[in-house]
């Protein structure tokens, strides 16, 4: 289960020999990893891992920046730079205040930020979402910024614009356009979405003149009767893209749900409201006839750019399925080349055609690496690194970082990780099918509803928590699970595993992942270390309800006094995350 390692000739003319490369690694589900020499030609998927779905993408000059969903993790939209496409280094969030999106005002609003798109036009970048945690009818917005890190302005809310997935294109005549998604009145199958633009006005973002359904996959299925796989490729037209090249107007869609059936495809017009012709040979993006166990899976949601080396990529979410199928680190962010020679654009024109591999031969740019994150944070920075994650928005500083001492303060509070809350949790990406984590806090549980210790957790619903706390007034260290896989079924209740009686102010806590099985210890000296429980089935965690099934699995601190008030905290000393 260690990484494997491929060592690809340089300048290989031999495509064969990377086929048969590729397919061995996918073979077993290990993480990739090249060899030095052969990263100078080379490059492997996802090229930006952990919960990263629904990339987009812009270039300004010699510049790249890549944004991702969020849902109802905050900071919102993570924006990542690259200079080269591969290596990508996260600077900040489009969603960075919990003002910016005006939620509060009714009582259920939530953050749950769909699929957002980045644009950059006449040196103002631009990010258009939805926000569906927003009762209000209008839940797509465009927020604004000089600088892709930040800050980034309010959210200008748009009026009468449906559904999701909302687009920009700047055209050369100086209009702009909005493209989305909507479900029609009477439709002609089940899940049936059609792709409309409308002109928007970018001083007042209100939509003007008509709206012109551009796309209507009613018309498909009519015309061809289609039943089975077909039918259920027709499903869900979203993550509309409109490009310009050579005064053509393309209309790029995904489809097929976001999950094993997501496949991307396109559309040509000669005006910026068609009507639009379809690419015979759509789609031009899917790994949908792969196996459930292959290496990439879910591919869709795709974005396009042109180098300024005049090469074409498509940067799209997929999935590393394992442990029989199930993908707990939710969709990736992945890299395809474009040969757009011709009329159409072919993805991985090389071969297989159509398909997100694992390897890829490099982007013809410069190589610029990023230094990578520590392993360990150690909590002196004067702010949180910008890897770590809440559950919504905070409504009060319920956390501190005590400064040159390097300790970060949690405080109680009675919230737990349910719907629509933001509990005491901070916490960061899986990044790795197997990982290490550890952790060394200072706790004294005071009531039995007390509890602080470390968390993985899909969403509200599916979780470990390694958890010290007080039972029959003595100290337990505790490993508890959250599960539920259906949203028809009881409440799900937490149980436990596994627990210790443990009496030590200081505790080293450690979860370590061999693919789906996990192993959680603990430590009282941060040298020796016992199992409280071993090879424990994790493949729970790649199960989500609601917007938890489009995520990925997150790895953090946690404290709560369980539904009553306490004055009492934990300090974390140190956190540490590695890949294996």
């Amino acid at each position: 289960m260690n990484k494997s390692q491929i060592i690809i000739p340089g300048k290989t003319k031999h495509l064969a020999f990377l086929v048969i490369a590729v397919f061995s690694v996918m073979i077993g589900h290990s993480q990739i990893e090249l060899s030095p020499k052969s990263e100078t030609f080379y490059y492997t998927n996802p090229i930006i891992t952990g919960m990263n779905p629904d990339p987009s993408i812009c270039r300004v000059g010699d510049d790249y920046y890549l944004i991702t969903s969020t849902f109802g993790f905050y900071p919102g939209i993570p924006i990542y730079h690259s200079k080269d496409l591969v290596h990508w280094k996260l600077i900040g969030h489009g969603i960075h205040t919990p003002e910016q999106l005006k939620l509060r005002e009714e009582k259920s609003d939530q953050l749950n930020i769909f699929a957002a798109t980045i644009r950059y036009h006449k040196g103002t970048f631009y990010i258009i979402s939805t926000n569906v945690g927003r009762k209000a009818n209008d839940r797509n917005f465009v927020i604004t910024a000089k600088d892709p890190s930040g800050p980034w302005s309010e959210a200008y809310y748009i009026k009468n614009a449906p559904r999701i997935d909302p687009s920009l294109f700047f055209d050369d005549d100086g209009k702009v356009y909005y493209t989305g998604n909507d479900a029609p009145k009477n439709p002609t199958f089940d899940k049936q979405r059609n792709i409309w633009m409308q002109e928007i006005d970018p001083k007042t973002w209100e939509l003007v003149g008509d709206k012109v359904i551009v796309v209507d996959p009613g018309n498909y299925y009519k015309g061809l009767a289609l039943s089975g796989k077909e039918s259920t490729a027709l499903t869900f037209f979203e993550g509309p893209h409109v490009y310009k090249k050579d005064d053509i107007y393309y209309l790029m869609i995904s489809h097929g749900g976001t999950f094993w059936d997501h496949a991307v495809s396109i559309w040509k017009s000669d005006a910026v409201f068609g009507p639009f012709e379809m690419d015979n040979n759509n789609p031009i993006v899917t790994n949908r006839d792969f196996s459930h166990d292959s290496y990439i899976h879910h591919t869709g949601h795709a974005d396009m750019v042109q180098t300024q080396n005049n090469e074409w990529w498509m940067v799209l979410l997929g999935t590393r399925p394992y442990g029989g199928g199930y993908t707990n680190l939710g969709r990736e962010t992945c890299l395809v080349p474009i040969d757009w020679s011709g009329t159409w654009p072919v993805v991985n024109s090389l071969g297989p055609k159509g398909r997100v591999m694992p390897i890829h031969r490099r982007p013809n740019l410069p190589n610029h690496p990023w230094p990578e994150d520590d392993v360990r944070d150690d909590f002196k920075n004067e702010k949180l690194n910008l890897y770590w994650n809440f559950m919504q928005p905070p409504t009060e500083k319920w956390w501190e970082l005590t400064g040159s001492s390097g300790k970060l303060k949690i405080n109680l509070r009675p919230e737990i990780i349910e719907v629509g809350v933001n509990p005491s949790f901070i916490g960061r990406r899986q990044k790795h099918k197997n990982f290490t984590a550890i952790t060394k806090m200072e706790f004294t549980p005071k009531a039995e509803n007390e509890t602080a210790g470390m968390v993985i957790t899909r969403d509200v619903s599916n979780q470990f928590k390694l958890v010290y706390t007080l039972k029959a007034g003595q100290q337990y260290l505790q490993l508890l699970r959250k599960d539920v896989v259906n949203i028809n079924e009881n409440e799900p209740q937490e149980r436990v595993v596994a627990e210790k009686q443990v009496n030590s102010k200081e505790l080293y806590l450690k979860m370590e992942a061999l693919e789906q099985l996990f192993t959680f210890s603990f430590s009282t000296d941060g040298k020796n270390w016992e199992t409280l429980a071993k090879d424990q089935d994790g493949r729970f965690l790649n199960f989500g309800l609601g917007m938890g099934k489009f995520t990925g699995t997150f790895i953090g601190m946690y404290a709560s006094s369980n539904g009553k008030k306490s004055n009492n905290f934990v300090l974390y000393d140190w956190f540490e995350y590695s890949g294996l």
